[in-house]
C-alpha cells in the first residue's frame, strides 16, 4: 500500500494517502503506487466526477467539504507515525479530530499516530487549544533523522577520516572522499563529502557539492560505524542513495583512470576589461558592465531597477556603489605585488605546500601595498555624500563568482571600513576584500574548474553596513524538494547568524512559500510549509506570515523580471530557472535584497 512522498523534505519515509468520504462515514486507505494523488482515487473509484480545480477548492477549504485527506507517514530512521495534511489544507478542527479518531479506530497506531504540524494554520489550531489530540512539530521530525541523501550519485576515491578540517585543510586532495564534523564554512576540493551534521540545501557544503557535482550526505552516527574505520585510506566507489550509503573496494589505477578522465577540460579564461575608471552608482550598472566590476555589482544593478518599479516593496542597501577591476588590477602592478604573484603564475608547478605558502605571501603584499590615494579619497568623499552612517561594508564582485555553473559561495571575503576610523579603516577593507581573491580555497576552487587563474579579476560593492537586522537567509526560487512543482525554499535565522554555515548545534528555520492557488485557485494567500524552525527562536517562527508573503511576493518579482527582462541569453525553461536570492528584515521592517546569482 505504501508509496513515496511527494516531497523530499525528509529522508527514508513511506507513505499511504488516505481518504474520509464525509457523507458515507467510511475512511479509504488508498494504495499509494497506483494512485499517486487523492484526486485520481475520489474520482476513479468514488465518483467524485469534477475537475481538479474544483475539487481542490471544495475539499481544502475550511467547511462544506466532500472527503477529508491526508497522508500517514511512516518514518523509518525514528518508528514515528504522522499524520500530515497538505500545507494548503484549511481543515477545521472539527474535522480534523474526526479524520484523526477515524485512523485511530481503523489501525493499529493507537497513541503513536501525532499530528504533523507543517503549516501555519495547524500551528495555530493547536496554540489556540482548538484541538488536542498528540502533534509534533517539523523540527523534532527533522532532528529525529540520522540520514540525509544531499546530493545523490556515484563517486571514486580514497576514503580520508577528518578529525579536524582545518588543520588537514592542505593535505587533502581531489581524489579523497572525506569524512568530516558540522558545517565548515572552508570545504576543500575533493571527490565526495559525509558530515555527522544535518544540512539543509542551502547550507555552504550542499551549494558547493551542488555546483561541483560531487557526492555528499550527512549521517549522525558516520563515526561510530566499523566499515567506515575499515576503508579509511583504501580506494573505494561509493554511491549515496536515498536510504543509505553502500560502497565497494576498487583499485588505485581505476580511481586514477576515473580522475583522468574527468579532468580533461579546456582552460577557461575569464573576460574581463580594466578601462573604466572612477566609481560606477549601482543605478548605472547592468550587464554591460559585467567585465568591468564583476557580477555581484550586475546582480545588484538589476535589483536596484527592480526595486524602483511601482509593485516593489523591498530595498537594496542604501548608499551602494562599486569599484570597477581596474583599481584592482592597478594595485596588483605593484612591484611587491607582481612579484609574488609572479612566482605563483610564473613558476614551474609548485608543491601544495608550496602553492598555500605563496598564496599567504600574495596576501600580504596586496594588503601591505599603499592604495591610490585617489581611490581612496573618492571612496571616502561617496561615503559622506550618501550620509547614511560611518560604516560601509565592502564586498567582493569578481568574474569568478555569482556566475552560472560557478556561484563561489563563500570563496571570498567581506570587511567593514569605517571613516576616521584607524582600527576598521576603508583602505584596509579594500585591501582585505582585493587579497581574498587569493585565498586558498578560491585559488583551488578555480583550478579544481580549471580557470585560469591570471584573468581573475576582482571588483567590489560596498553599501551601508546592517547593525541592525533582525532575521538574514536565503531563498533559492525553485522547489528543490518536489520535481516539478511550484515554490520557493527559505533558509532564515534570527539576527546575524548564519543559515550557510551556522555554529555548532544551531539549525535554521527551513520552509517552503508558495502561493495557495496552486491547490484552491480561490485562495488568494501564500502558504508557508515548515520544514525545521530555528534552534534559537524559543520555538517560534523567525519572520511572521505577513513577512512570510512579502518576501514570497518581491522574490516572484525578481524570479520574473530577470528572466524575462534582464537581458539575459541561454537561460533554461522558466520551470526549470532558479535564482539564489539574499535577504535581510531590518529592525524597521523593512525587506532588503542584498545578492541575487544565478542557482545552478
Amino acid at each position: 500500500m505504501q508509496g513515496e512522498p511527494l516531497s523530499g523534505k525528509f529522508s527514508d519515509v513511506h507513505t499511504v494517502k488516505i481518504v474520509l468520504d464525509i457523507k458515507e462515514n467510511k475512511l479509504y486507505y488508498i494504495n499509494s503506487t497506483r494512485f499517486r494523488y487523492h484526486y485520481d482515487f475520489c474520482n476513479e473509484v468514488l465518483g467524485a466526477g469534477y475537475d481538479i480545480n474544483t475539487f481542490n477548492t471544495i475539499n481544502y477549504g475550511l467547511r462544506d467539504r466532500d472527503f477529508l485527506l491526508g497522508n500517514i507517514n511512516y518514518y523509518a530512521q525514528s518508528g514515528m507515525y504522522t499524520l500530515e495534511l497538505s500545507t494548503e489544507d484549511r481543515m477545521s478542527a472539527d474535522f480534523l479530530q474526526r479524520l484523526y479518531d477515524a485512523v485511530q479506530a481503523t489501525s493499529f497506531l493507537g497513541k503513536h499516530l501525532k499530528v504533523q504540524l507543517s503549516s501555519d494554520h495547524l500551528a495555530g489550531l493547536f496554540s489556540s487549544g482548538a484541538i488536542s489530540v498528540p502533534s509534533v512539530t517539523p523540527t523534532e521530525v527533522y532532528g529525529k533523522q540520522t540520514y540525509q541523501p544531499l546530493r545523490q550519485g556515484e563517486a571514486y576515491g580514497y576514503i580520508r577520516i577528518v578529525n579536524d578540517l582545518q588543520e588537514e585543510y592542505s593535505n587533502i586532495g581531489p581524489t579523497d572522499i572525506i569524512i568530516i564534523k558540522g558545517t565548515p564554512v572552508r570545504i576543500p576540493v575533493c571527490a565526495g563529502i559525509i558530515t555527522n551534521s544535518l544540512q539543509t540545501p542551502l547550507s555552504h557544503i550542499n551549494v558547493l557539492c551542488h555546483n561541483r557535482n560531487i557526492i555528499s550526505a550527512a549521517d549522525v552516527r558516520i563515526f561510530e560505524k566499523e566499515w567506515i574505520t575499515n576503508f579509511n585510506g583504501k580506494p573505494v566507489v561509493i554511491s549515496v542513495r536515498a536510504d543509505s550509503i553502500s560502497l565497494r573496494e576498487t583499485s588505485a589505477e581505476v580511481i586514477a583512470e576515473v580522475h583522468k578522465r574527468d579532468s580533461n577540460s579546456k582552460l577557461v579564461k575569464l573576460k574581463y576589461s580594466t578601462k573604466m575608471s572612477g566609481l560606477l552608482s549601482i543605478a548605472d550598472i547592468g550587464e554591460r558592465e559585467a567585465q568591468a566590476v564583476g557580477n555581484k555589482a550586475v546582480g545588484l544593478g538589476h535589483l536596484y531597477r527592480i526595486s524602483r518599479k511601482g509593485r516593489s516593496k523591498f530595498f537594496i542597501p542604501e548608499g551602494c556603489f562599486a569599484i570597477p577591476f581596474f583599481y584592482y588590477q592597478q594595485h596588483l602592478n605593484h612591484p611587491g605585488v607582481k612579484r609574488e604573484l609572479d612566482i605563483l603564475l610564473s613558476a614551474p608547478r609548485l608543491s601544495d605546500v608550496q602553492v598555500k605558502e605563496q598564496l599567504k605571501r600574495i596576501r600580504q603584499a596586496i594588503k601591505a601595498a599603499p592604495l591610490d590615494p585617489d581611490l581612496l579619497s573618492m571612496v571616502e568623499k561617496r561615503m559622506i555624500a550618501y550620509k547614511v552612517g560611518n560604516a560601509y561594508r565592502f564586498r567582493s564582485s569578481s568574474n569568478a563568482e555569482d556566475a552560472r555553473g560557478f556561484s563561489g559561495a563563500g570563496l571570498y571575503d567581506s570587511k567593514t571600513g569605517v571613516l576616521n576610523d584607524t582600527a576598521k579603516s576603508v583602505a584596509d577593507a579594500i585591501r582585505k576584500v582585493w587579497a581574498s581573491a587569493w585565498n586558498e580555497e578560491a585559488y583551488r576552487e578555480r583550478d579544481y574548474f580549471n580557470i585560469d587563474q591570471r584573468t581573475i579579476m576582482m571588483g567590489i560593492v560596498a553599501h551601508r553596513s546592517f547593525p541592525d537586522e533582525v532575521a538574514n537567509g536565503v531563498v533559492v526560487t525553485r522547489n528543490l524538494y518536489r520535481q516539478g512543482f511550484p515554490g520557493y525554499l527559505v533558509n532564515v535565522q534570527l539576527g546575524e547568524v548564519s543559515v550557510v554555515a551556522p555554529p555548532e548545534g544551531v539549525v535554521c528555520e527551513q520552509y517552503l512559500s508558495m502561493d495557495a492557488d496552486v491547490i484552491d485557485p480561490l485562495n488568494p494567500n501564500v502558504t508557508a510549509e515548515y520544514i525545521t524552525h530555528s534552534s534559537i527562536a524559543s520555538g517560534k517562527p523567525v519572520l511572521t506570515m505577513e513577512q512570510v508573503s512579502l518576501l514570497h511576493q518581491q522574490v516572484r518579482l525578481i524570479h520574473h523580471d530577470m528572466y524575462y527582462r534582464a537581458g539575459n541569453h541561454g537561460l533554461p525553461e522558466f520551470d526549470d530557472y532558479a535564482l539564489d536570492i539574499e535577504f535581510k528584515f531590518s529592525r524597521e521592517g523593512k525587506l532588503y535584497i542584498k545578492q541575487v546569482r544565478p542557482y545552478k
